[in-house]
Protein backbone atom coordinates (compact mmCIF):
# COMPACT_ATOMS: atom_id res chain seq x y z
CA UNK A 1 0.00 0.00 0.00
CA UNK A 2 3.20 1.95 0.73
CA UNK A 3 4.28 1.88 -2.63
CA UNK A 4 1.25 2.59 -4.58
CA UNK A 5 1.30 5.68 -2.51
CA UNK A 6 4.10 6.47 -3.98
CA UNK A 7 2.22 6.13 -7.50
CA UNK A 8 0.09 7.91 -6.80
CA UNK A 9 2.01 11.13 -5.76
CA UNK A 10 4.32 10.61 -8.61
CA UNK A 11 1.25 10.68 -11.21
CA UNK A 12 -0.37 14.03 -9.29
CA UNK A 13 3.13 15.79 -9.53
CA UNK A 14 3.44 14.37 -13.19
CA UNK A 15 0.15 15.88 -13.99
CA UNK A 16 0.97 19.22 -12.16
CA UNK A 17 4.51 19.28 -14.31
CA UNK A 18 2.90 18.68 -17.40
CA UNK A 19 0.15 21.61 -16.36
CA UNK A 20 2.74 24.06 -15.54
CA UNK A 21 4.39 22.99 -19.02
CA UNK A 22 0.98 24.13 -20.95
CA UNK A 23 0.21 27.71 -19.17
CA UNK A 24 0.59 30.90 -20.66
CA UNK A 25 -0.67 33.04 -17.87
CA UNK A 26 -0.97 32.75 -14.14
CA UNK A 27 -4.56 31.87 -13.94
CA UNK A 28 -4.17 29.04 -15.83
CA UNK A 29 -1.81 28.03 -13.44
CA UNK A 30 -3.94 27.77 -10.63
CA UNK A 31 -6.29 25.73 -12.58
CA UNK A 32 -3.92 23.61 -14.34
CA UNK A 33 -1.05 23.35 -12.32
CA UNK A 34 -1.89 23.70 -8.71
CA UNK A 35 -4.28 20.50 -7.71
CA UNK A 36 -1.55 18.03 -9.06
CA UNK A 37 1.68 19.47 -7.35
CA UNK A 38 -0.32 20.70 -4.46
CA UNK A 39 -1.82 17.47 -3.53
CA UNK A 40 1.56 15.43 -5.38
CA UNK A 41 3.77 17.74 -3.16
CA UNK A 42 1.28 16.87 0.11
CA UNK A 43 0.65 13.21 -0.37
CA UNK A 44 4.58 12.53 -1.02
CA UNK A 45 5.36 14.24 2.41
CA UNK A 46 2.95 12.22 3.80
CA UNK A 47 4.10 8.83 2.24
CA UNK A 48 7.52 10.11 3.75
CA UNK A 49 6.07 10.41 6.83
CA UNK A 50 4.87 7.06 6.75
CA UNK A 51 8.56 5.57 6.96
CA UNK A 52 8.26 6.55 10.86
CA UNK A 53 4.60 6.45 12.08
CA UNK A 54 3.36 3.92 9.05
CA UNK A 55 -0.62 4.39 10.74
CA UNK A 56 -0.48 8.36 11.25
CA UNK A 57 1.17 8.65 7.65
CA UNK A 58 -1.15 6.49 5.54
CA UNK A 59 -3.74 8.32 6.98
CA UNK A 60 -2.64 11.83 6.33
CA UNK A 61 -2.43 10.40 2.33
CA UNK A 62 -5.51 8.87 2.40
CA UNK A 63 -7.03 12.11 3.49
CA UNK A 64 -5.29 14.04 1.19
CA UNK A 65 -6.19 11.95 -1.61
CA UNK A 66 -9.81 12.20 -0.53
CA UNK A 67 -9.42 16.05 -0.26
CA UNK A 68 -8.10 15.88 -3.94
CA UNK A 69 -10.86 13.57 -5.15
CA UNK A 70 -13.20 16.49 -3.36
CA UNK A 71 -11.81 19.23 -5.50
CA UNK A 72 -11.35 17.73 -8.57
CA UNK A 73 -14.70 16.65 -8.79
CA UNK A 74 -16.79 19.99 -9.56
CA UNK A 75 -14.50 21.30 -12.71
CA UNK A 76 -15.52 17.76 -14.45
CA UNK A 77 -19.31 17.97 -13.40
CA UNK A 78 -19.87 21.28 -14.37
CA UNK A 79 -18.83 20.70 -18.29
CA UNK A 80 -20.80 17.45 -18.38
CA UNK A 81 -23.56 19.06 -17.18
CA UNK A 82 -23.77 21.33 -20.02
CA UNK A 83 -22.88 18.78 -22.38
CA UNK A 84 -19.47 20.66 -23.23
CA UNK A 85 -16.89 18.10 -21.67
CA UNK A 86 -14.13 17.42 -24.19
CA UNK A 87 -10.88 15.56 -23.35
CA UNK A 88 -8.82 17.26 -25.46
CA UNK A 89 -9.29 20.16 -23.57
CA UNK A 90 -6.40 20.16 -20.41
CA UNK A 91 -8.94 22.07 -17.90
CA UNK A 92 -11.29 19.06 -18.20
CA UNK A 93 -8.43 15.91 -18.51
CA UNK A 94 -6.64 16.93 -15.74
CA UNK A 95 -9.31 16.88 -12.73
CA UNK A 96 -10.23 13.77 -14.76
CA UNK A 97 -6.87 11.97 -14.42
CA UNK A 98 -7.07 13.33 -10.69
CA UNK A 99 -10.51 11.82 -9.89
CA UNK A 100 -9.89 8.81 -11.34
CA UNK A 101 -5.94 8.28 -9.98
CA UNK A 102 -7.32 9.21 -6.23
CA UNK A 103 -10.89 7.16 -6.73
CA UNK A 104 -8.78 4.11 -7.74
CA UNK A 105 -6.01 4.51 -4.81
CA UNK A 106 -9.33 4.88 -2.11
CA UNK A 107 -10.87 2.21 -3.58
CA UNK A 108 -7.51 -0.07 -3.19
CA UNK A 109 -7.39 1.79 0.78
CA UNK A 110 -10.22 0.83 1.57
CA UNK A 111 -10.07 -2.96 0.18
CA UNK A 112 -6.54 -3.34 1.81
CA UNK A 113 -8.20 -1.91 5.15
CA UNK A 114 -11.23 -4.41 5.13
CA UNK A 115 -9.17 -7.23 4.55
CA UNK A 116 -6.74 -6.17 7.32
CA UNK A 117 -9.69 -5.82 10.22
CA UNK A 118 -11.23 -9.04 8.76
CA UNK A 119 -7.77 -10.91 9.42
CA UNK A 120 -7.25 -9.38 12.87
CA UNK A 121 -10.96 -10.17 13.86
CA UNK A 122 -10.38 -13.99 12.99
CA UNK A 123 -7.05 -13.85 14.32
CA UNK A 124 -9.03 -13.03 18.02
CA UNK A 125 -11.46 -15.47 17.65
CA UNK A 126 -8.93 -18.11 16.94
CA UNK A 127 -7.06 -16.65 20.37
CA UNK A 128 -10.28 -16.87 22.35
Amino acid sequence: MHGLTFILAAVLLILGVTGLLDTTSAAEIQTRASPGLFFGGSILIASLYAFRERRHGMAAASFLTFIAFLTSVPPILKPIYRGTYDWLLIEHRQPTIIVLASALYLGIAFAAWKRARRSLAITRLRED
